[in-house]
């Protein structure tokens, strides 16, 4: 049986509202990305700082040149594959491993990184990169690429690098090897303020945003209460004609944020009348200089609710830098947010909860 519908009205002080819009935080924390300009297998390494209950963790991420994954962990370090889900044509394995040296800092003197592993599989990995930087260390904020790496996506990538910087050729140590073997890291065609760089970059502190993962199956619930200007905490809830509406969602760390904006805000979807057909604008943003636009439209029809988000444009940015420019003209910048669509369905009669099934995918880039 149906449950008893009625128009957008205001709720009673002990009304919630749902909210299918979610974005989660990856434990991913710090990162460093190498490009290799002369392994047979391996085209990037990436290592990752990884936050958790035990504390921080050092993994290394490695992508194929056949487009497949890898991730190293240290023995006994339990990793959610749920993060890498989609990306490149898959994850081919977590190999658990004894890190002989895991050490990834940034100090005054720039990145410190020491990382040496001998997995079972054969593969052995040997890092060591020292910056030795005289004057200020020149960082820029940049929503990084990752997204167009995912070919099944089980979630919206939105990798937030708030103070990337490249590693400086001069007054580097860098001695990259692959089993054994030494590997080059190309250079930037750009200088970087006076500086010639490696295909090297690095962010402390970053934030790797998924907007509904298909891991989520109950949406959030928050309090319907704005009249004292109360907020549930990583919800803007504001009054919307007779009613409330979710305006926003944000997540935020190490005083770093990102956002969903919604335009007009989502209403409480189970007072709506049935049927019920509506649209707005979705806004991605990071800090105070990037954006993703796109659009929201949902329908609902007795308990149903159908929620596509998708039409993405390109990354915008309030910066004018000259590598910035050189990076927008690439196609993996421009395109890999336009080509994201997402199909979720809220069961509104679902007991004993609402139940919210979310579905990623892309179309052709060309």
């Amino acid at each position: 049986m149906n449950r008893p519908t009625h128009a957008l009205g205001r709720p009673s002080d002990a009304d919630e509202l749902l909210v299918p819009i979610t974005l989660e935080l990856s434990p991913i924390r710090r990162l460093l990305i190498i490009d290799l300009a002369d392994d047979p297998t391996y085209r990037t390494l990436e290592p990752q700082v990884l936050g958790g209950p035990g504390g921080d963790e050092l993994v290394l991420l490695v992508y194929r040149h056949d487009g497949h994954v890898e991730l190293y962990a240290p023995s006994g370090h339990t990793v959610d594959p749920s993060g890498y889900d989609g990306l490149g044509k898959g994850l081919l394995g977590i190999h658990q491993a004894p890190f002989e040296l895991a050490r990834f800092d940034v100090t005054d003197d720039g990145l410190q990184l020491d990382l040496a592993l001998a997995a079972p599989n054969g593969r052995r990995f040997d890092l060591r990169l020292r910056e030795h930087l005289t004057g200020p260390r020149d960082r820029f904020p940049v929503l990084a690429p990752v997204g167009g790496t995912f070919d099944a996506p089980a979630f919206f990538p939105f990798l937030w690098l708030p103070g990337l910087s490249f590693v400086p050729v001069r007054g580097t140590e860098v001695d990259v090897r692959v089993d054994g073997q030494s590997r080059s890291v190309p250079r930037l065609p750009l200088p970087i303020g006076g500086r010639r760089c490696l295909m090297a970059r690095y962010d402390p502190d970053v934030l790797v945003c998924q907007l509904n993962p298909d891991s989520v199956r109950v949406p959030t619930r928050v309090p319907a209460q704005v009249a004292d200007g109360s907020r549930a905490p990583g919800v803007d809830v504001v009054a919307v004609d007779d009613g409330y509406g979710i305006a926003a969602v944000r997540v935020a760390r190490g005083g770093h944020t990102c956002a969903a904006l919604l335009d007009p805000p989502l209403p409480d979807l189970r007072s709506l009348p049935v049927p019920t057909r509506r649209s707005g604008a979705i806004l991605l943003q990071a800090g105070d200089t990037t954006e993703l636009r796109g659009r929201y439209e949902f329908t609902r029809v007795d308990d149903r609710v159908d929620l596509a988000i998708e039409g993405f444009g390109p990354w915008r940015t309030r910066l004018r830098r000259p590598l910035l420019a050189l990076l927008f003209r690439l196609p993996i910048f421009r395109r890999w947010p336009t080509t994201y669509r997402c199909q979720a369905t809220l069961d509104l009669a679902a007991i004993p909860e609402e139940h919210l099934t979310s579905r990623w995918a892309r179309r052709s880039e060309t």
